[in-house]
């Protein structure tokens, strides 16, 4: 394949997957086992993605449930195959919350800040550096490839407002439009403290705006406090404000007589409503701009696909949290670290996370027979998940299994070297991924030849590192495209091929034992090429020796575009002359003004006895 061709298949491939993209619609599913539908959602229907002209802004939240149906048992424990995926957009890097009291009415005293704790306090509490939230969190950064560079740190609480809605915006049913419509009014004539930004320009302030009893609030063809409503959800505002959109909750009344008194949480008033305003938050912390989201990319941040944001995969999980020495009900969070709702960690603690090691981490295995080491996962910071072990490409000619995969604990690898496998040392990274969390250990591989009589001197030979070193290779040398793939494993040295006047080269410098009665060199290669002539060799790759100082000392081979065939060829030379001495081997290919050709190498060694 011309690599001329790589850059615009690649990009014509990313066109026709945008072309193919769903658009993230509001979707229908069936009750969760706890009986919950997201408020986005109807019961007792099929999910069904909109097409793009009809989608409507999507506001995750809390929804209601009824305590004596017949799913009122809540399960604590993610749906199968839950995990986050990070969709490009923003977070809330250091949250400020304002909490808002949507005109007068009997507030709960806790809401309305006059009995201990408070909802201020909790927010405080919850989001300072006396809560392990941000702990939790830190799995969401963005600052990865394609990220928002934010990293999320302790919040404030910013303080209690009460506003005076405008007559309009304050009916006994009030919608999402209009809520919007009376903040960024109220914002506007200062009745409400600015919105902030991070240092990077992303907005820092959430407004969460609670409502007196007497209000049904409506939003996304559904009311709230009723069965196949909600509890509670989170936005953004579709007009901006400094050109940037605001983000805001929405949390009705809870108090004994609103139907979210028995639809919305277990515990007391004050306990649903912390339960449900922790819900909120989160999420809002990891998905800044649902609100405005069309499809599933930016500005979309972390989502579940199938089970929604962060609080919808654990609905009606609540637990008992302590933040700046008060326990909290709280809603468990979905870990991508643990693969399950967990609870943020105790204020000062680590993260869920776990670390590899091999033991032994040097095994050598005879052709013909077998070896093993032993995985061990070691967990840290409450880590409850498995992990799934890989490992990178192996010798020619040897396999590796897994006793136990996925392991929770130990699993022993077991290598298995053929009566022709490679010769040499070779170092195995045994790779460990459990959700986001991903990390390594190596072991060191040896292949001895049956009777020790036969030693590879060539390092890397398969360029499985994944790295040039030892060998010296031109830029772009090394590979592991499936346009050229590998003879074994997924990497090789592909040479040439940009069908222009254009030279490659591969040069590893190797001593050869003294005393030894042979050294071959041996090789695979492939050769493709665009070229029609049966006649002349326009393209080719010698192979060559030369001394450390750069001098020829013998041209060993030299293939052209005459001798392309399907798929690798072995080929072996003798370097007899040569034990004793310290040499380059070098690989040079060579291409004419048009028609490429490929000189692809792999599994190289030079085998003395």
């Amino acid at each position: 394949m011309s690599r001329m061709l790589r850059g615009s298949a690649l990009y014509l491939c990313l066109i026709l997957i945008l072309l193919a993209l769903p658009v993230m619609a509001q979707v229908s599913q069936p009750n969760n086992a706890d009986g919950r539908v997201p408020q986005s959602q109807t019961p007792g229907t099929s999910t069904q993605t909109q097409p793009a002209m009809s989608f409507q802004a999507l506001h995750h939240g809390v929804p209601w449930r009824d305590p004596n149906g017949p799913a009122a048992a809540v399960g604590f424990a993610a749906p199968a195959g839950a995990h986050l995926t990070y969709f490009g957009g923003p977070i809330i890097s250091n949250v400020q919350v304002i909490q808002v009291l949507y005109g007068s009415g009997s507030y709960n005293p806790q809401i309305a800040g006059t009995t201990s704790p408070t909802m201020g306090n909790f927010f405080g509490d919850i989001t300072g550096a006396n809560s392990g939230l941000m702990m939790l969190l830190q799995q969401y950064n963005t600052n990865i490839s394609g990220g928002t560079g934010q990293v999320f740190g302790n919040g404030t609480f910013a303080g209690l407002f009460q506003i005076v809605p405008a007559a309009g915006n304050n009916g006994s049913t009030i919608t999402d439009a209009q809520i919007q419509s009376e903040l960024l009014a109220q914002i506007n004539a200062g009745h409400l403290p600015g919105p902030t930004n991070d240092a990077l320009g992303n907005p820092n302030t959430i407004y969460m705006i609670y409502f007196p009893p007497g209000k049904t609030i409506s939003q996304g063809g559904s009311n709230s406090c009723q069965a196949g409503g909600f509890c509670a959800y989170h936005g953004t505002t579709s007009s901006t404000l400094n050109t940037k959109h605001v983000l805001y909750g929405v949390l009705p009344d809870m108090q004994a007589g609103s139907g979210c008194s028995t639809g919305c949480g277990t515990s007391t008033v004050f306990g649903n409503y912390t339960s449900v305003t922790s819900h909120e938050l989160v999420e809002a912390l990891t998905d800044a701009d649902v609100g405005i989201a069309t499809t599933f990319g930016p500005p979309l941040a972390w989502y579940d696909m199938t089970n929604g944001e962060i609080g919808d995969i654990c609905n009606a999980q609540q637990g008992s949290y302590v933040a700046n020495g008060t326990t909290y009900t709280i809603q468990l969070e979905f870990s991508n670290a643990a693969n399950n709702c967990v609870l943020p960690p105790a204020a000062g603690g680590t993260t869920p996370n776990f670390s590899l090691s091999a033991s032994p981490a040097s095994v050598s295995v005879t052709q013909g027979s077998t070896g093993s080491s032993t995985i061990t996962v070691t967990k840290t910071g409450g880590f409850t998940g498995s992990v799934t072990l890989s490992n990178s490409a192996l010798p020619s000619g040897v396999t590796a299994t897994y006793g136990t995969n996925p392991t929770t604990s130990t699993s022993t690898i077991t290598f298995t070297a053929s009566s022709t496998a490679t010769t040499g040392t070779s170092t195995i990274t045994i790779t460990g991924v459990s959700g986001t969390l991903s990390h390594t250990t190596t072991i060191s591989l040896t292949i001895n030849a049956t009777g020790g009589g036969s030693t590879n001197l060539i390092v890397n030979g398969g360029f499985e590192t994944g790295a040039a070193s030892p060998w010296t290779l031109t830029a772009g040398v090394l590979n592991n495209s499936t346009s050229e793939p590998a003879h074994t494993g997924a990497w090789d040295a592909w040479m040439d091929g940009y069908g222009t006047t254009h030279t490659d080269s591969a040069a590893q410098t190797v001593a050869i034992t003294a005393g030894k009665t042979s050294a071959t060199l041996v090789f695979w290669l492939h050769i493709d090429t665009a070229e029609t002539t049966t006649t002349t060799a326009f393209d080719t790759l010698k192979v060559q020796v030369f001394n450390t100082g750069g001098t020829l000392l013998s041209t060993l081979g030299t293939f052209s575009n005459l001798n392309h065939a399907t798929g690798y060829q072995q080929h072996s030379f003798s370097l007899n002359s040569f034990i004793g001495q310290t040499v380059v081997i070098k690989f040079t290919g060579t291409e004419d003004t048009s028609l490429q050709t490929s000189f692809v190498l792999d599994d190289i060694a030079l085998n003395v006895q």
